[in-house]
């Protein structure tokens, strides 16, 4: 049989017979087929097109509880065959994994809307770049504004997942996204960098709403106003919320740290932690959400999974085999960054219930405080104490509901402290990365002002 005959689920279920009859006590098959085509956008013109491929095969293999991993873009069944061998090879040189209790079991799927679309996947460049242009058209109309950087992107991905437990599947997915950054320049006062995104599981999303929202925020960045330190309510955009929990409370769910004992929760399960206004969940089924799936990179069913519970410890994400160590099932949280690697646990759409109150009314009743968009250094956050310092950038002082631009403003703390003062969280939300929030309004944190 030729390459050329093969789909990817043909591949894994020829990769995965092909181990057993090699030798392998257990064994599974990961094959991907990526193409991401994009416009980029640089200082105010359109400067590439750029387009990327990727294909590939990855082989577990478990022979007498150790394991080996090899990979290969190859798909000629020779190669495949000789990364099998491969597999087998470190498996057999690695030492016992006590704790190994098997691959994932097969688990009944939920096939959530909006996954793929065709028109996307057969999107014609033509298309995108009317679309980039359209949105550098629209924020440079106003001659205040620079895009620094931007892009319009379509991605078409296939997964294929079998195992010699009875799992095999394959799954496919389309999105598109529209990220730009954007400073405004008013006689010689420049703001940071305002950037944001929009994406779409099935079409390219609307132009007009991101280019308004850039344009909005960064031109209500010019004029900045003194402030002095203080310890104030603070309200994080949805964007700044991702960026905050990222490194500290998304590390904290993984089930693989609270084993080992490395999470902030690690015994608080079932236990007041937080503010009861404090609801999350983790969604891989949500509709439309930019991580959604019907199953994660070990073939396991993807979940609605409760995490926290009016500030309740509930829950953690978990792969299978730090599941099984856990004495639990895995909640589909086995994601691979690429073929070539085993899959580690991360978060599919980390979802916090919104509050009942709007954004303006929010503001309204904060005296005096601070509005933050995004952070920056936020990477440099500890996950275990949940103590950061961050730059709020761009952000904005509150006095009495009107919003003033500040800038050299830093917030400090302990994000774990904090979710459990929480005053206000918001109608309005949006997914940001992971993360789908409202505001939120946190009392008493700590603003810095440098110089």
């Amino acid at each position: 049989m030729s390459r050329e005959k093969l789909n990817l689920y043909d591949i894994v279920i020829l990769a995965l017979r092909k181990a057993v009859n090699l030798g392998a006590d257990e064994a599974e098959a990961y094959a991907i087929r990526i193409k991401d085509h994009g416009i980029m956008i640089n200082n105010n013109m359109i400067t590439s097109t750029e387009t990327h491929y990727e294909i590939g095969v990855g082989i577990r293999v478990v022979v007498d509880d150790k394991i080996g991993y090899a990979s290969t873009n190859n798909l000629s069944i020779q190669s495949i065959e000789k990364t099998i061998m491969d597999a087998i090879s470190i498996a057999k040189a690695s030492e016992k994994d006590p704790y190994w209790q098997g691959l994932p079991m097969p688990t009944e799927y939920e096939v959530p809307e909006n996954l793929y679309s065709a028109d996307l996947a057969r999107v014609p460049e033509d298309s995108l770049a009317e679309k980039a242009r359209q949105l550098l058209d629209l924020i440079i109309s106003d001659k205040r504004l620079v895009v620094v950087y931007g892009s319009v992107s379509a991605s078409l991905s296939s997964i294929a997942i079998a195992n010699t437990n009875g799992v095999s599947n394959i799954q496919h997915l389309t999105h598109s996204i529209i990220y730009v950054g954007v400073v405004a320049n008013e006689n010689g006062d420049v703001t940071p960098v305002v950037s944001d995104f929009i994406y779409s599981r099935t079409n390219i999303p609307d132009v007009e709403s991101i280019a308004n929202r850039v344009k909005d925020y960064a031109l209500s960045s010019l004029r900045p106003v003194k402030i002095n330190s203080m310890k104030a309510p603070v309200i994080l955009h949805p964007g700044a919320v991702n960026s905050l929990l990222q490194y500290t409370l998304l590390d904290a769910i993984r089930g693989d740290n609270v084993v080992r004992g490395k999470s902030y929760l690690t015994g608080k399960e079932g236990k007041q932690v937080f503010s009861e206004k404090l609801t999350i969940t983790d969604n891989g089924l949500l509709k439309n959400g930019l991580f959604t799936r019907m199953f994660d990179d070990e073939g396991t069913a993807m979940k609605n999974t409760l995490i926290i519970e009016k500030g309740i410890v509930r829950g953690f994400i978990f792969d299978n085999y730090w599941a099984l160590r856990y004495g639990s099932n895995s909640t589909g949280n086995a994601i691979r960054s690429s073929y070539k690697g085993i899959p580690r646990i991360a978060p599919t759409n980390v979802i916090i219930k919104q509050g009942d109150a709007s954004l303006d009314e929010i503001i309204a009743e904060t005296r005096r405080g601070l509005l933050v968009y995004e952070l920056q250094g936020a990477h440099s956050s500890n996950p275990e104490t949940g103590e950061y310092s961050v730059v709020a950038t761009p952000a904005w002082y509150i006095e009495n509901g009107v919003l003033k631009p500040v800038r050299g403003v830093m917030l400090s703390g302990n994000i774990y402290d904090d979710l459990s003062k929480i005053e206000f969280m918001s109608r309005e939300y949006m997914q940001k990365g992971h993360v789908v929030a409202p505001y939120i309004r946190l009392e008493d944190v700590n603003i810095i002002v440098k110089g």
